[in-house]
């Protein structure tokens, strides 16, 4: 599978200049990858979904366990990445520049996987073409495709390099390492499984091909299989061990199966399929070229296929899904690019393109959003007499820049305002919002219109009715981010006096 090009040429060309060379195209992926994102480094509000695993991530150092303490259906890997960030740095800083060094990481591994079949140029290209889509995604933030996009992408690397293994009827270290990334990228997300499972049947498919015995073929698959699940099962067994079970296999299994569809699919498909029309065009061209050989087209295409399966699979999904989506249509745009003489055209055109998704150079925003979010963590500290802070519908990460414990595991505001998350996890939804109000929390953070829709009506009509009886009034706030056009009432002093009740139905209107 070394491509069209013979193997003398893509020697002589990847020896043709500075940017052929393997640590210069990771350096300049990485600084792409920084340029792109360098004007929301530091925004405590970038987005909910990657600041709550940070938040996660710092009260695990603190003793809190997923699933049981704070409860999300991510695997245990994602807010291990987290714990471990955490422990360098408290700043939303240490995960967004991890997530950048591993957008330009898994943009170097395309350009490394296209370059066995276009040359270094295409492959330059193709990682160049994945860094700049990213934004119109919310990618380089610190979602997790940024995590295991890398494993992924090495995974698929490791096996072409093994290909003359498999034609020896064998299989070596590279397809051990393949696996353990497939199992690793398991642990931080369910849907990596589709393409995991195609890696293996890659294996399985030229060991057959090159007429090794069955027998032998069934010992590596099986071995294939033991080292993909082997993260998982470890995991497993230390909530099995710590007598959580239960709520691991809910977290994991259960709640994926109960989760109801909210609705929209067919618009958000257009969507992504605007925002990516310059790559899915290049990619497209890159798979229907002949110039480029039969089996490479055909592994990227088959790729593509389980990506796509993966991002389908699950009940919703939203734009951000379309991030491991992204790796193999940048290898197969990267197949177009590596023979186009008007490929630096097709760049410029793609970069122009995605301005129309995402500013990268607008810092004004980031400082006006940390501006806000600590005038609201400032409100916060103020008017809690005792009973704690809860974040009904606003931003998570409140908890962190006020300080404040967790009310209940259902931290995320989601699985207790969205009525799709309504009893999703191991607790009865509404019997936990009705506990936390006996509980007489001191702050409520609350929309003054609800972000999440369809609407969980009787966890936000008992929270409101809680605001209005008990709370006093405080301010409002208009947060840039998510959802910059819906304003965040804080109230607060809950319980400390008597509230004039028509101020506050104004307040929450």
């Amino acid at each position: 599978m070394n491509g069209v090009l013979p193997a003398a040429s893509i020697r002589a060309e990847d020896q043709a200049g500075l940017l052929a060379r393997r640590p210069v195209q990771l350096a300049v992926l990485v600084l792409l990858a920084f340029a792109l994102m360098a004007a929301t480094l530091g925004d405590t509000n970038r987005h909910a979904d990657e600041t709550f695993y940070f938040l996660v991530g710092q009260r695990m150092h603190e003793g809190l366990l997923p699933y049981v303490d704070v409860w999300d259906r991510k695997p245990f890997g994602l807010f291990a990445i987290y714990y471990l960030i955490a422990a360098i740095s408290r700043s939303v800083l240490a995960y967004q520049v991890t997530a950048c060094l591993l957008a330009g990481l898994a943009a170097w591994l395309v350009c490394l996987i296209v370059t066995r079949w276009a040359g270094w140029k295409g492959g330059v290209l193709a990682g160049v073409v994945y860094i700049i889509s990213l934004g119109a995604f919310e990618g380089a933030t610190g979602q997790t495709p940024d995590f295991y996009n890398p494993l992924i992408a090495g995974a698929v690397l490791l096996l072409l390099h093994e290909t003359d293994r498999f034609a020896a009827r064998d299989a070596g270290w590279r397809t051990w390492c393949a696996m353990a990334l497939c199992g690793l990228a398991l642990t931080i997300k369910q849907t990596t499984l589709f393409e995991s499972v195609f890696l293996g049947l890659f294996a399985v498919f030229c060991l057959l091909r090159a007429g090794t015995p069955i027998v032998k073929v069934a010992r590596i698959a099986a071995a294939c299989c033991v080292l993909g699940a082997l993260p998982t099962v470890a995991i497993a067994l230390f909530y099995v061990g710590a007598g959580h079970w239960d709520e691991f296999w809910h977290a994991m299994v259960i709640s994926n199966l109960v989760k109801a569809k909210e609705g929209g699919e067919a618009w958000q498909s257009l969507v992504i399929a605007v925002k990516s029309a310059p790559l899915l065009i290049l990619a497209a061209w890159g798979l229907l070229s002949p110039a480029t050989e039969t089996r490479a087209r055909l592994f990227v295409a088959a790729w593509l296929v389980a990506a796509l399966v993966g991002l389908v699979s699950v009940p919703n999904f939203y734009e951000h899904y379309m991030l491991p989506v992204l790796v193999p249509l940048s290898v197969a745009a990267g197949l177009a690019l590596g023979r186009q003489s008007a490929r630096l055209a097709w760049i410029v055109a793609a970069g122009l393109y995605s301005l129309l998704w995402y500013n990268p150079a607008d810092p004004a925003s980031t400082r006006e959003s940390n501006r806000t979010m600590n005038d609201m963590a400032r409100a916060i500290r103020q008017h809690d007499p005792g009973g704690g802070l809860l974040v009904f519908d606003a931003p998570v990460y409140l908890y962190a820049l006020a300080d404040k414990r967790f009310l209940s595991p259902l931290v995320f505001p989601h699985h207790l305002n969205h009525q799709i998350e309504n009893n999703v996890s191991h607790l009865d939804t509404h019997a936990e919002i009705d506990r936390i109000l006996r509980n007489r929390p001191g702050v409520i953070a609350i929309a003054r219109y609800p972000r999440s829709h369809p609407v969980n009506d009787y966890s936000r009509t008992r929270v409101l009715a809680y605001s209005r009886e008990n709370c006093a009034f405080q301010e409002v706030f208009y947060p840039s981010g998510e959802d910059d056009l819906i304003p965040i009432v804080i109230f607060g002093d809950c319980g400390m006096r008597q509230v004039g009740r028509e101020k506050n139905d104004i307040a929450s209107q």
